[in-house]
């Protein structure tokens, strides 16, 4: 007589797949229905062994002319509401320790202070690529002049931010 498998077991089977099913349902929410924002960018070009090349992206929204925020004292987030400037690009406004009620926020987390002005971390500095196109975007971001910016096309929903793809000039 064969006995059928233990509901605990189907429950298991079924939560190992809803996490990461979950998790991909959100970020392409986010791609098809988030608001798009342009933050200005600088790359560099790492690599890591367990996930592979991507570009390394740091941007000009995470410097704020702002200081004495409110430092959470667990080490959690704050909630910078997202306005864009007049050039296009996008600009976070004062973190506050709640989210925004109107309007497009991202969590962001304090890294340091110093003469008046705040560095945050925002929730994505990163974008994945292929082995072989990884060095060639870092070199045509380096090489890139001033005049001719270079951006993240970001996808804001809910305080979640997904990286649609890079702009640079072409070359």
């Amino acid at each position: 007589m064969r006995r059928s498998p233990p509901v605990f077991l189907l429950v298991l089977f079924a939560l190992y797949w809803a996490v990461p099913l979950g998790a991909i349902w959100q970020h392409q929410q986010t791609l098809q229905h988030g608001s798009l924002y342009r933050f200005r960018t600088a790359p560099v070009d790492p690599a890591d062994p367990f996930r592979g090349r991507y570009v390394r992206l740091d941007f000009e929204a995470e410097w704020l002319a702002l200081s004495n925020l409110p430092w959470p004292k667990d080490g959690g987030p704050l909630f910078a509401p997202l306005t864009v400037s007049a050039e296009g690009h996008a600009q976070l406004g004062t973190p506050q320790t709640a989210p925004p009620v109107d309007g497009d926020w991202l969590p962001v987390r304090l890294q340091h202070e110093h003469d008046g002005v705040t560095r945050v971390q925002l929730p994505f500095d990163r974008y994945y690529l292929s082995e072989h196109r990884a060095p060639e975007v870092e070199r045509r971001f380096r090489e890139a002049d001033v005049a001719r910016e270079t951006y993240a096309e970001v996808r804001v929903r809910d305080g979640r931010a997904v990286i649609q793809s890079l702009v640079m000039p072409p070359g």
